[in-house]
């Protein structure tokens, strides 16, 4: 029986063999946290200098603010005080639309559409774009009928979801383009 599970087992091993042959490497930690520049960079020292070595404009809005720091954390949070090499901006755009109405017309549940547009860019002169690209999710709140507090908690909530999914994007997209930048140096 053992042996019939091994030649069934062999074809989607095989693929998988094939990936560590050739060098891949995941971007996620061992511990299966995504997103954060300590666990992007996992096992790879030359990463997470690069990763911390980047700065975070100024956003603005409240949102911005706090993507702004969620980003700092992640990135310049596992190495402090590692000297700027680059710079990241980021912008965030926010769309809504009311999903729910209650007989007398008024809005019970809001989705939000969030996208972050952001550039990488070295701080030497003449300034070269390293990469650039975007992140975009969606999530919703409730509306409670005359249960303000409750709304605004709803609200808050939300967009403190899509501010942290929106900077683990990011931080993703930004250690790809560092190790790809890191790659392309190595082999020039």
């Amino acid at each position: 029986m053992s042996s019939r599970r091994a030649l069934l087992a062999a074809p989607l091993l095989a693929p998988l063999m094939a990936l560590g042959a050739c060098g891949f490497r995941p971007l996620y930690g061992p511990n299966g946290e995504g997103g954060t520049g300590a666990a992007v960079a996992a096992n790879e020292p030359n990463l997470a200098e690069a990763l911390a070595s980047v700065r975070v404009g100024l956003i603005p809005e409240r949102n911005g603010q706090l993507m702004r720091r969620a980003l700092q954390r992640q990135l310049e949070g596992s190495r402090p005080g590692v000297q700027s090499r680059y710079d990241l901006e980021v912008t965030l755009v926010y769309a809504t639309e009311v999903l729910g109405y209650q007989t007398d017309g008024l809005a019970t549940r809001v989705r939000v559409v969030a996208s972050a547009n952001w550039v990488l860019a070295t701080q030497s002169v003449p300034r070269e774009v390293v990469d650039r690209g975007s992140a975009r999710t969606v999530d919703a709140y409730n509306l409670p009928n005359l249960q303000f507090f409750a709304s605004d908690a709803s609200r808050e909530d939300m967009e403190r979801r899509l501010v942290a999914e929106l900077s683990q994007r990011v931080t993703v997209g930004v250690a790809v383009a560092l190790r790809r930048r890191m790659a392309s140096a190595a082999t020039s």
